[in-house]
């Protein structure tokens, strides 16, 4: 004779989880949490001053790139008042750029970019090399080095806890990004 098949239920019971034991792992996990997320906000509030820095480098490289492939100046310039930036070949030498390229900061973040006080002009200074008047600049020279009058520093700000700045390196071939130091 065959043993008969277990109640249904009994087989559910042993299997299934009480609501008591759910709700207590809900609580553990609820904790855990409440632990970790203050950590998490700050870390992804990093994220996005360090990616906002790192694609103003990649742009500094790409523009001193362009500029020695092209054989024309390239012009990165900085509009803290309206939070863009982008590069572009330096106005007069082509036509049209196909290349321009424009970004728009964060909205957590702002920009900090010290304006020329005299416009730009020629390493002659014969002539004014219609740049964007009133706008901070670097512009990359056809040689692959930026131009002593581009800006020594530009600043990126995420709220008033962190920063990040954008300078010359120590040998005076790009740029490279640093923490600000207060002061």
């Amino acid at each position: 004779m065959r043993p008969s098949p277990p109640d249904k239920d009994a087989r559910f019971a042993r299997v299934a989880f009480t609501l008591i034991e759910l709700l207590f792992v809900m609580a553990l996990l609820a904790i855990g949490a409440a632990f970790v997320a203050p950590n998490m906000n700050s870390f992804f509030r990093g994220r996005v001053l360090s990616v906002e820095a790192r694609r103003m480098l990649t742009l500094v490289h790409y523009g001193q790139s362009r500029a020695v492939a092209e054989g024309v100046p390239m012009v990165l310039w900085f509009n803290p008042r309206a939070a863009t930036y982008g590069l572009e070949t330096q106005p007069g030498f082509v036509a049209q750029d196909d290349l321009v390229s424009s970004y728009t900061l964060d909205p957590a973040l702002t920009l900090e970019a010290p304006a020329p006080a005299e416009p730009s002009m020629s390493e002659l200074g014969d002539e004014n090399l219609g740049l964007t008047d009133g706008l901070a600049f670097i512009r990359f020279l056809p040689s692959g080095f930026y131009d002593q009058g581009s800006a020594p520093q530009i600043i990126i700000h995420e709220g008033a806890d962190s920063a990040l700045e954008l300078v010359p390196t120590a040998d005076h071939l790009s740029y490279e990004i640093l923490p600000l130091t207060p002061g």
